[in-house]
């Protein structure tokens, strides 16, 4: 009796066990925002819904030009009814996770009392009303330390407090400064800003930030102070501990798994600790039947190091996920990391010199105990990637950029290292996600894009820093608001070289780098779906073409212009006409209105069109699907007031996407889109070409 008892105890505790499983599955599917994401950092390896997207709001110079931080050009978006200069304006659901803003040599020097307003879900009353400076310094809480820093220099400020909105989240900037510069038309030319942050699909219940006391905020503060320690919750861990010796040549695997799991932690210590064993003792990690590696770079790079050039072997590294120490000879990282089928991870030593003892400790999960659904999680991966280029202080390049890192298939980018020779700071990032024409990233100067400014210096915060300078052992790691792809991601660095003198040049080099030679080396970790492609075009229309407005029953009311231009997308600048594109097009004040045709196995689709931007500025239309109205409005910001250059302006063409949830298209092999004008600048919207892209599992 008391066996049966306890056979029919196992049974129970192995269906509750299960039960507790598929609701982690079932879980894992919601989007979870703000300190609660932050928090979770197990979470990392989870893919978003389809039509999530990470976007930024950014002073820029479109035309290819250096001037970011203009007041009337760049700098703002718009004036908005109250006469507030409007710098970020974004609809829901989303969630506001970095903003990086370096105005203090400009009008937040000449103003104290410069505010900055935050207004949700169209409140007009902002929830957060502050002296900039007040904002960015962490003086009110709970917009405090170590979320925001301001650089004791007033170089730049951070803050990572996030934001989440559910309908729509306006950031202003507000002062008799402004009003009267920009009546004036004063352009200071001393003010940037990014904004980084993540929409989520219509519909994804998101609750809007308020200052009430969130219970995950001790988490996260508890985490980045106690860095070089794992942030996840480590309850469930199993510990795998070698000790080996290396000789030249040799490998040894360090940890090996036959079963379904999650590496949560690795742990290194070599002996003798040196430059050449430090920069010459690769790591290699294998998941699944994978080919290649996942990972395969040496340590140095992997853990923070860099490469033998930059000579940082007895410095030390500690942020929230990766790090290293030349006095422990040790080095770690925390990234969560499933797997499936097995899992291996090997050390090799490539150096010249023996290795007496190698100590590993790798942490890990058995599915038993944390599972990762695989068709809701993806493999993570590491990538070295080397570029360089000759005329680095002429100008004269092949290219106008180095590249950084460039993947196909879905999956989301996590963290960032860069390190350089001759690469001048001022070069901007141009990100292109999902084959578009134009950067959906893009940046404003390489060491903002690592959240510095001027040069940028040593910092080591939980989620960014530098061993060496802005662009030179600078990381970031984008762990809340990741590089989403669901295609392809080609991330790139402007060449700007050529700008500044001698002294200038010296202080950009590094050892063994050639005076004419750009270097470039980039560390990119990411997880990444075991499939392929996931967003599949499934028509197009070009609009202002007969044969394809007839195939796609196209009509417009209020037409207002038809024709063709010849622009060009974001350049370069050392090539100002790059992505030059002819196309015609029409603009309406009415509506448009036409057939496409979708997968109807489709999981959302997501719309893109190619627009007019050049003095445009805000645009706002309504979206029908079969006679449908969506919630959201297809609302676009571009940058409108750019000068021109020579006989025309480089900053026109601009590919704007909407995302249609699966409500409307499930099921579906056709739909009736139609686009409704509201407002813009010029009182018209204007399209060229449509793209109809369907997501699918």
């Amino acid at each position: 009796m008391k066996q049966l008892f306890f056979l029919l105890l196992l049974a129970c505790a192995g269906t509750l066990f299960c039960i507790s499983c598929r609701e982690k599955e079932d879980n894992s599917a919601n989007v979870v925002t703000g300190l609660e994401a932050m928090a979770k950092v197990e979470r990392l390896p989870f893919l978003f819904p389809p039509g999530t997207k990470k976007n930024r709001f950014i002073s820029y110079d479109a035309s290819g030009g250096n001037g970011f931080g203009l007041l009337q050009s760049t700098f703002k978006k718009y004036i908005d009814s109250s006469g507030e200069l409007v710098i970020f304006d974004a609809y829901g659901p989303g969630c506001l996770y970095r903003q990086q803003m370096n105005i203090w040599k400009g009008i937040g020097q000449m103003s104290p009392t410069l505010r900055i307003r935050y207004y949700f879900d169209d409140e007009a009353t902002p929830k957060v009303d502050l002296p900039v400076k007040e904002f960015f310094s962490g003086q009110h809480a709970p917009i405090t330390a170590p979320f925001t820093l301001l650089d004791k220099h007033d170089n730049f400020g951070i803050c990572y407090y996030p934001f989440p909105f559910s309908k729509r989240l306006k950031v202003t900037l507000s002062d008799t400064l402004i009003t009267r510069l920009l009546k004036e038309n004063n352009d200071d030319g001393r003010n940037w800003y990014q904004y980084d942050y993540l929409t989520y699909p219509q519909g994804t219940m998101v609750n809007s930030w308020t200052s009430e006391s969130d219970e995950y905020e001790k988490t996260v503060k508890e985490q980045w102070t106690h860095l070089g320690s794992d942030p996840k919750d480590t309850a469930g861990n199993r510990y795998t501990e070698k000790h080996v010796s290396l000789q030249p040549n040799e490998k040894a695997v360090v940890f090996a798994s036959p079963k379904e799991g999650s590496v949560t932690g690795i742990q290194l210590k070599i002996s003798p600790y040196s430059a050449e064993t430090f920069y010459n003792t690769y790591i290699r990690i294998y998941w699944d039947d994978l080919k290649p590696p996942a990972v395969d770079m040496p340590v140095s790079y992997f853990f923070g190091g860099g490469g033998w050039k930059d000579n940082k072997w007895e410095a030390s590294l500690s942020n929230l996920l990766f790090g290293f120490d030349a006095g422990q000879h040790s080095m770690y990282c925390y990234w969560p990391m499933p797997f499936w089928k097995k899992a291996r991870i090997e050390i090799v030593n490539k150096s010249k010199t023996p290795i007496s003892a190698l100590t590993s400790r790798i942490a890990y999960k058995p599915a038993s105990v944390y599972r990762y659904p695989q068709h809701k999680a993806a493999y993570f991966m590491a990538k070295l990637t080397k570029d360089s280029a000759d005329g680095a202080w002429t100008r004269k390049f092949e290219r106008p950029y180095v590249n950084a890192f460039k993947e196909e298939g879905h999956g989301q980018v996590v963290s960032v290292n860069m390190w350089s020779g001759n690469f001048l700071e001022d070069g901007d990032e141009f990100t292109y996600i999902d084959d578009q024409h134009m950067p959906r990233i893009h940046g404003d100067g390489t060491e903002d894009d690592f959240n510095q400014g001027w040069a940028g210096f040593t910092y080591a915060k939980p989620l960014w820093g530098a061993l060496i300078s802005g662009v030179k052992g600078s990381y970031r790691i984008h762990m809340n608001e990741p590089y989403i792809f669901y295609n392809s991601i080609d991330m790139r660095f402007e060449q700007t070289g050529g700008r500044y003198g001698y002294p200038a040049m010296l202080a950009r080099r590094r050892t063994g780098t050639d005076t004419s030679t750009c270097e470039t080396e980039f560390v990119v970790c990411y997880y990444k779906a075991a499939g392929g492609r996931t967003l599949l075009l499934s028509d197009s229309l070009d609009v202002g073409d007969a044969v394809s407005e007839q195939s796609h029953a196209y009509k417009i009311t209020g037409q207002q212009w038809s024709g063709t231009l010849t622009q060009s997308y974001d350049s370069y600048a050392t090539a100002d006409d790059y992505n030059e594109t002819t196309d015609n097009g029409r603009s309406f004040n009415g509506y448009s209105e036409f057939s496409v045709h979708l997968n109807p196995q489709n999981e959302g689709v997501r719309l893109t069109a190619r627009i007019n931007r050049s003095g445009n500025g805000i645009q706002t239309g309504n979206v029908y699907v079969d006679g449908k109205k969506l919630p959201l409005p297809w609302h676009i910001v571009t940058y409108s007031d750019m000068p021109q250059k020579g006989e025309r302006s480089f900053d026109g063409w601009f590919d704007s996407e909407y995302e249609i949830p699966k409500a409307y298209t499930q099921g579906k092999k056709q739909v009736t889109v139609k686009i409704e004008y509201v407002q813009s600048v010029k009182r018209e919207l204007n399209s060229f070409r449509y793209w109809v892209y369907c997501y699918r599992q």
